[in-house]
C-alpha cells in the first residue's frame, strides 16, 4: 500500500510537466508570469501529494485538480472562457486516460462518489507516463504551427514509436513471473527516465532547428533590406542626376527667353518632358512601389519587351518596407527574367489598393516550361531563377499579414495575382 504512494508521489513532477505542457498548447508562452507559475506548481505538487493521504474519492480528486489547474491558467494573460476550456480539456484527458488504463490493467471497479481502491502500480506508471508522451507531442506540434516552423509528420512517428516503445518494454517486463516491487520501480523509474531524456534531448534539437529556421529568416531579412537600400541608393542617384540636368535645362531656357525664341523654347520644354515621362515607370507617389518600378523595369524596358503598367495606390501603405520589397522585388524579378527567357516578352503590371487591400497582379510571357514538386514551383532550365525561387519568399512575408497568392498559367503566360490586406 505505501509503495503506490510513494511512487505516486515521486512521479508527481512528472504529471506538473505534462500539465504544463499542455498550458502552452492553449497559450502564449511569453504572456506569462513565470514566477507565479513556478509558486503554484509547487503548491499544486504539495495539495495533490498531500490530498492522497486525506481521501481517495475521485470526485473530490477531479475538484481540487480542477481548481489547482484553473488557478494555473491565471498566469497566462488570456479571457477567462479559454482558461476554463483549457482547464475542462486538460482535466478531463486526464481522466479519459486514467479511465482507459484501469480498464485496460483488469481494474473496472470505478465510482466517482467512494473511496478508489486502485492501487496499482504499474498501471500509475503507465497513466502518467502515457499523459506525459500525448502532452508533449500536442505541445511540440502546436508550438511549430506558433513558430512556422513546421516539423515533417515522420518526425511525430518516430518520436511516438521510441517513447511509446519503452512503455511497450515496460508492460512486457511484468509479464515475468519472478517479478518482485523492487524490479516493478526499478523499471518504473528507467521507463520515465528515459521518456524524460528524450523530451530533453528533443527540446534542445528542435531549439538548435528553430534558431537556425530564425537565422535563415533573418538572413532573407537582410538580403530584402540590402534590395531596398540598392533601389533607394539607385532612385538618389537617379534625383542627383535629374537635379544637375534640370539645372541645365533652365540656364538653355533662360538663354532662349533672354533671345526671344519662343518656338526653340517651346520645343525645348516638350522634349525635356518626354524624355522624364519615359524615364519613369511610376509616378504613383508612394516611394517604395515606385523606386522598385521604375528601378526594376529599366533593363527589360531596353530589350524590347513589351510592358504595360497601371499602378493606382495610396501614399502610404501600413506594409512594411522592407516587407513591400521582398513581395514586389522577387514577384518582379521572377516575371523580367522569366519575360526576357520568352519569345513574346509580354510584361503586365497591375498594382492597385481597394478596401484597404493591396492588389498587385503580374502577367508575364514565359517560355512554356513548368516544374512543379510538391506543390510548389520549382525552377527550370534555362533561367535559374525562375519562378519558384521568389515564390517561397513571397509566401512567408504574405503570412504575416495574412496575404493571399494565386498562380494561374498557361502554355505562354504565367500570372501572379496577390493580396494583402493592410
Amino acid at each position: 500500500m505505501l509503495n503506490y504512494e510513494i511512487v505516486y508521489i515521486l512521479s508527481n513532477p512528472l504529471i506538473l510537466f505534462s500539465i504544463n505542457k499542455l498550458l502552452e498548447v492553449f497559450f502564449d508562452s511569453n504572456k506569462q508570469n513565470k514566477l507565479l507559475k513556478n509558486s503554484i506548481l509547487v503548491f499544486f505538487f504539495l495539495i495533490t501529494s498531500m490530498l492522497l493521504f486525506v481521501t481517495r474519492i475521485p470526485m473530490i480528486m477531479f475538484c481540487v485538480n480542477s481548481i489547482l489547474v484553473f488557478i494555473l491558467t491565471m498566469c497566462y494573460k488570456s479571457s477567462i472562457i479559454k482558461k476554463i476550456i483549457c482547464t475542462s480539456v486538460i482535466v478531463s484527458l486526464n481522466i479519459v486516460i486514467e479511465a482507459i488504463v484501469s480498464i485496460i490493467i483488469g481494474f473496472t471497479n470505478l465510482s466517482a462518489m467512494s473511496n478508489s481502491d486502485f492501487n496499482s502500480i504499474i498501471g500509475l506508471l503507465i497513466i502518467r507516463a502515457t499523459l506525459l508522451i500525448i502532452s508533449y507531442l500536442l505541445s511540440r506540434y502546436t508550438l511549430s504551427m506558433k513558430k512556422d516552423f513546421a516539423l515533417p509528420k515522420i518526425y511525430y512517428l518516430m518520436f511516438t514509436i521510441v517513447l511509446t516503445g519503452t512503455l511497450y518494454l515496460f508492460i512486457s517486463s511484468l509479464e515475468s513471473r519472478h517479478i518482485t516491487i523492487a524490479d516493478i520501480f526499478i523499471n518504473g523509474f528507467i521507463l520515465l527516465a528515459v521518456n524524460f531524456t528524450m523530451i530533453v534531448i528533443d527540446e534542445k534539437i528542435y531549439n538548435s532547428l528553430l534558431f537556425a529556421n530564425e537565422k535563415s529568416k533573418l538572413e532573407q531579412q537582410n538580403i530584402a533590406y540590402e534590395n531596398q537600400m540598392d533601389i533607394i541608393q539607385q532612385s538618389t542617384e537617379s534625383m542627383r542626376l535629374l537635379k544637375h540636368d534640370f539645372k541645365n535645362h533652365l540656364l538653355m531656357l533662360d538663354e532662349m527667353y533672354e533671345t526671344e525664341k519662343n518656338d526653340e523654347a517651346k520645343g525645348y520644354i516638350n522634349q525635356v518632358l518626354s524624355g522624364m515621362e519615359r524615364g519613369a515607370f511610376s509616378n504613383s507617389g508612394n516611394f517604395v512601389i515606385d523606386s522598385i518600378l521604375n528601378f526594376k523595369l529599366r533593363s527589360v524596358s531596353e530589350q524590347g519587351t513589351i510592358l504595360s503598367i497601371s499602378v493606382n495606390v495610396e501614399q502610404t501603405i501600413n506594409i512594411l518596407a522592407c516587407d513591400l520589397t521582398t513581395i514586389l522585388s522577387n514577384l518582379l524579378d521572377n516575371a523580367i527574367t522569366a519575360t526576357l527567357n520568352s519569345n513574346k516578352k509580354i510584361l503586365e503590371i497591375g498594382i492597385s489598393t481597394k478596401l484597404d487591400n493591396l492588389i498587385i497582379l503580374v502577367d508575364n510571357s514565359y517560355d512554356g516550361k513548368i516544374a512543379i514538386e510538391n506543390g510548389e514551383f520549382k525552377s527550370t532550365k534555362p533561367f535559374s531563377a525562375s519562378h519558384g525561387i521568389g515564390l517561397t519568399s513571397v509566401r512567408k512575408t504574405l503570412q504575416k499579414y495574412d496575404g493571399d497568392l494565386k498562380i494561374d498559367y498557361t502554355s505562354d503566360m504565367f500570372s501572379v495575382s496577390v493580396i494583402i490586406p493592410y
